[in-house]
């Protein structure tokens, strides 16, 4: 009986070492997808991690059919067990190739119930020879299994010496050198390489950019290089524009964005801002108005890209500036762009403000509120070097970041009290009183609103705001347990708290009023480009945005960053992670049973994710 479980084991072993082989044929499919590969260490990276990785993967049915075999202490289960788990491995990879040659995504948990759930056939039309093919496929590949069953029984009789230390060690080696070669290349932003994550099915690399920091094993000049080089995969990568831009703009005008980051829907009022307030009676005030995320990364990504934040991490390393920006610059527009905090963490400089020639990094100050009287300041001289006569045009962005940090002057005469003397973020727990933390964000808010209305009135002043469009608005918003579930500040849910933000337009042109329709950070850049640029495309070539001013039936909308974002609509909020696992909640963050998800909106979100990605090219 011990005889004929060895002889047994040594079969599924040989078996698994075929399957491996015909695994590995699958998974080099996906090394099509790596862009910019040259060199010696890349491509040692990609033999080692295509090896280590797929071995990993055709390990799984091999070692659950070992376990089988020695518990149950019969051969029969565990060829079975064997058969069974190759099969389905070798299916999974062949559909998820299939999937991620068209939409970019692999195989999850969501992309599974969108095509095998109920009324999937309402959303997936297979043909009768789609279905044939494909029981013939399964057949087919049984069939394969048996054989090499079958083949691997004959060889496992004969005495061969199958090397397995040899094997181990060749695939220890390919594990670690890929998971330490990525640890490296992610630290020192080496896409080549760091690619691979998004690539490989299943793959969770090793990262460890602080151990490597302080190492002293991250070169920033090396980064830079880094950058620089994977900007030469941008033509296959991403396609954006769909198509050409075509602009025909006789009369310019300036445009001003000024950004309060972390501001709370209901904080622009008479008592909290009241310079803001009065100015939004003069303008066009969007009053259900959302960000495309719940944290500054992909708040500022959605506003000036109008694409989901979900390819935040491609434009990112490829640093493809937005359409937006190209455009000012096609037509001579002068930028002045400011911001509190560092424009390099998160790298802004890498990605929105890629294109920007002597850009502006840092602002001077030891306090978000010292910051931004210095770009307060620095936009005064700006505006004030301008000669009445100047006809060219300028675009301003000004980012402010004394809320996010609950900051202001210790001087400052506050109008809100109680107010916290300094925020302790230990503290913040279900049963913490939110009045006075709440309270000193107000005021922060306050002292924002004093430097923004000297702002309007120097436009005012000089002349300019008959001939400037005027955007004030927040990149994300901001909580304070508003749920009941624990959240603080932002970035942890997808709920109007985190996500809702003011939202108002200065156009001369326009009449003062109050806009109660959803609007989306992904319809300014289009109204803008083609009301106030003279951009002639259609909006879909380079946004999913749409205009402004007009209601749209939007049933979802995709609001996050990367990999982890949520699809919310009206009633619910559809959060997926990066694994592709998902949870159903209400607006108030209750869970919802998964049934009422309509996967009809899936499909499309999943075509709304993958449409500017480059895929009739591979």
């Amino acid at each position: 009986m011990i005889k004929n479980r060895k002889i047994t084991a040594r079969q599924l072993y040989i078996a698994s070492l075929i399957n491996f082989l015909l695994i590995l044929f699958i998974g080099c499919k996906y090394l099509k997808y790596a862009e910019n590969v040259s060199g010696f260490l890349s491509y040692f990276y990609l033999t080692m991690s295509v090896l280590g990785h797929f071995f990993l993967i055709s390990s799984i049915p091999l070692l659950l059919s070992f376990i089988f075999l020695y518990v149950f202490r019969s051969s029969l289960p565990a060829k079975i067990i064997f058969c069974v788990l190759f099969m389905l491995a070798i299916i999974y990879l062949q559909i998820d190739i299939l999937v991620y040659r068209q939409f970019r995504y692999h195989l999850s948990p969501i992309v599974f119930k969108l095509v095998f759930g109920k009324r999937a056939t309402d959303i997936f039309q297979f043909s009768f020879m789609n279905i044939m093919i494909s029981v013939a496929y399964v057949l087919g590949l049984l069939l394969l299994e048996l054989f090499i069953l079958f083949i691997s029984g004959k060889l496992s009789e004969k005495n061969y010496n199958l090397r397995i230390k040899a094997t181990i060690s060749v695939i220890v080696f390919s594990l670690t050198s890929t998971h330490f070669i990525y640890a490296w290349a992610d630290a020192n932003k080496y896409r080549p390489i760091g690619q691979m994550k998004n690539i490989y099915p299943g793959f969770f690399p090793l990262t460890a950019e602080g151990l490597l920091q302080k190492w002293n094993l991250v070169n920033k000049e090396e980064i830079e290089r880094n950058y620089i080089l994977s900007r030469a995969c941008s033509k296959n990568l991403i396609k954006y524009p769909l198509k050409p831009i075509v602009s025909e703009n006789s009369k310019k005008k300036n445009i001003l964005f000024i950004v309060i980051d972390s501001w709370k829907f209901n904080c622009m009022d008479e008592q909290i801002t009241p310079h803001i307030f009065r100015f939004s009676k003069r303008s066009q005030v969007f009053k259900n108005h959302k960000s495309g995320s719940n944290m500054t990364t992909g708040g500022i990504f959605s506003l000036f890209y109008s694409i989901p934040p979900t390819y935040y991490e491609q434009f990112t390393g490829l640093q493809i500036p937005p359409v937006f920006f190209n455009e000012l610059k096609k037509q001579n527009y002068k930028l002045s762009i400011l911001a509190s905090s560092t424009l390099e963490n998160p790298p802004f400089n890498k990605n929105v403000f890629s294109g920007i020639e002597n850009l502006r990094l840092d602002s001077k100050g030891n306090s978000p509120a010292e910051r931004d009287q210095d770009i307060y300041a620095e936009w005064m001289k700006f505006i004030e070097t301008r000669s009445s006569k100047d006809t060219q045009p300028f675009f301003s962005f000004l980012f402010f970041d004394s809320a996010h940090g609950f900051d202001y002057p210790s001087d400052f005469p506050v109008k809100f009290k109680p107010a916290l003397d300094e925020v302790d973020y230990l503290e913040l727990d279900d049963d913490y009183d939110p009045v006075p933390f709440f309270n000193r964000y107000k005021n922060s808010l306050n002292y924002v609103d004093g430097m923004i209305g000297e702002v309007i009135n120097k436009l005012e002043e000089k002349g300019l705001l008959k001939s400037t469009i005027v955007v004030i608005t927040g990149d994300h918003g901001q909580e304070f347990n508003d749920n009941r579930k624990g959240y603080w500040q932002h970035g942890g849910n997808f709920s109007d708290h985190q996500i809702a933000i003011p939202m108002m337009m200065y156009d001369f042109s326009q009449p003062p009023k109050t806009y109660t329709h959803l609007t989306l950070h992904y319809d300014i850049i289009p109204t803008l480009m083609s009301s106030v640029l003279g951009v002639k495309n259609s909006y879909d070539d380079y946004s999913v945005g749409r205009n402004l001013y007009i209601p749209q039936n939007r049933k979802w909308f995709i609001c996050g960053y990367n990999q982890k974002y949520a699809i919310v609509e009206k009633d619910k909020i559809i959060n997926v992670s990066p694994s592709g696992m998902y949870e159903v909640v209400d607006k108030h963050l209750n869970h919802l049973d998964e049934s009422t998800i309509d996967f009809a909106n899936i499909k499309d979100v999943i075509h709304e994710n993958s449409r500017f990605y480059n895929v009739s090219s591979q």
